[in-house]
C-alpha cells in the first residue's frame, strides 16, 4: 500500500525527484489509462494525505489483498474526518473534489480502493520481487545496526531529519503532537518510492510509524549490470550474472524471480560461489541473504578493470 501510494505521488510530481525518471518513462504506457483523480486530490504537494489509505502494516510480509481490505473497512466517521483534514490543509487544489467526496464517504472509500487496486496492478505488482528485495535488505541492515549499536546507531543514518536524544526520537521537520509510545512500540517502514522524504504517523488511531527511504532504492531504476565477458568466461555466464547481481544482497527466490531462473538453478550456482569463497550468506528470520565477500568483490572489480 505504501509503495503504491508513493508511486502515484511520484507520477504526479516527479520533476523534483529525477531519481524516478527512468521508472516514470518505463511505465508511460501503463499509466496512460489509469484514472487516479481521487488519489491525486488528496495528495497535495505539501499537506495531509488521509492515513486510512496507507494503514500501518500489521505484518512484515503483509499481502496487498489484506491491506486493501483494511482500507475498505475503515469506519466512515474516520474517512470523513481525514478527508476534511486533507481538504483544509494549506492551499490544497483538490479541495473542490474532496467536497464532492464528502457528500458520500462510503462511495469515496470504495472509489479510493478501486484506484489503489488499479495502481498496484499497473505500477507495483510487476516489479514487486525486485522492490521487496530492496526492502528486505534494508530491514536486515537495520536489524544489524540495532543489534550492534542499539537505538542510537539504528537512528543515526535512518534519515537526516531524525535524531535519538535522551530516550526520545526527535524529528526536525514535523509539528505534530508528541506521541508517548507507552509500550506500543514504533513501526519502521522502508520505502523505495518515498526518497528523499520522511513520513511520520502519530495520530492516536494508528500504530506509531516512521516511513523512510530504503537503502539501495536507486539501483532499481537502472538495468541490472551484465557480467563482463572475462568474468563469464571464468565462472560461466549464469554464475557470473548472479555474482554481479548481489548488490544489494539478495535471496535465492529474489534472484530467481528477477532473472527468470528456476530456484534449484540459482541455489546450485550460489552454493558453488559460496564454496569458492566469493559470496557469504546470512540468515534473517526464515530467509538467507547472499552477499559478495571481499574476495568476490575483488574478482568483480578485476574483471571490470
Amino acid at each position: 500500500m505504501w509503495e503504491t501510494m508513493s508511486a502515484v505521488r511520484v507520477l504526479g510530481g516527479q520533476r523534483s525527484r529525477p531519481l524516478y525518471s527512468p521508472w516514470v518513462a518505463a511505465k508511460a504506457d501503463k499509466t496512460a489509462g489509469l484514472d487516479l483523480r481521487m488519489l491525486r486530490a488528496v495528495q497535495p504537494r505539501s499537506g495531509y494525505t488521509p492515513d486510512f489509505l496507507t494503514p500501518p502494516p500489521k505484518a512484515s510480509r503483509a499481502r496487498f489483498e489484506t491491506e486493501i481490505a483494511r482500507v475498505r473497512s475503515t469506519p466512515l466517521h474516520q474517512v470523513r474526518a481525514e478527508l476534511i483534514q486533507s481538504r483544509d490543509g494549506r492551499d490544497n487544489p483538490g479541495a473542490p473534489a474532496i467536497n464532492r467526496m464528502l457528500e458520500d464517504p462510503a462511495a469515496a472509500r470504495e472509489g479510493f480502493a478501486v484506484e489503489i487496486e488499479a495502481a498496484w496492478h499497473a505500477l507495483i505488482e510487476p516489479d514487486w520481487p525486485m522492490i521487496s528485495r530492496v526492502l528486505e535488505d534494508d530491514i536486515a541492515y537495520r536489524g544489524q545496526q540495532l543489534t550492534s549499536g542499539g537505538l542510537a546507531k539504528l537512528f543515526d543514518d535512518l534519515h537526516p531529519t531524525l535524531s535519538w536524544e535522551n530516550d526520545q526520537l526527535i524529528t526536525s521537520q514535523f509539528r505534530e503532537q508528541d506521541r508517548e509510545l507507552t509500550g506500543e512500540g514504533l513501526l519502521l517502514v522502508p520505502g523505495v518510492f518515498g526518497w528523499p522524504y520522511l513520513v511520520v504517523i502519530t495520530a492516536p488511531e494508528y500504530q506509531p510509524t516512521v516511513v523512510y527511504p530504503a537503502r539501495g532504492a536507486a539501483r532499481l531504476w537502472s538495468d541490472a549490470p551484465a557480467p563482463p565477458d572475462s568474468l563469464a568466461t571464468l565462472l560461466g555466464r549464469t554464475r557470473a550474472t548472479l555474482l554481479v547481481a548481489l548488490d544489494p544482497p539478495a535471496t535465492t527466490s529474489a534472484l530467481a524471480a528477477q532473472y527468470g531462473l528456476a530456484l534449484a538453478t540459482v541455489a546450485e550456482h550460489l552454493a558453488a560461489l559460496y564454496g569458492a569463497g566469493l559470496v557469504s550468506r546470512r540468515r534473517t528470520g526464515h530467509q538467507v541473504h547472499y552477499r559478495r565477500t571481499d574476495v568476490g568483490q575483488a574478482v568483480v572489480d578485476a574483471s571490470i578493470g
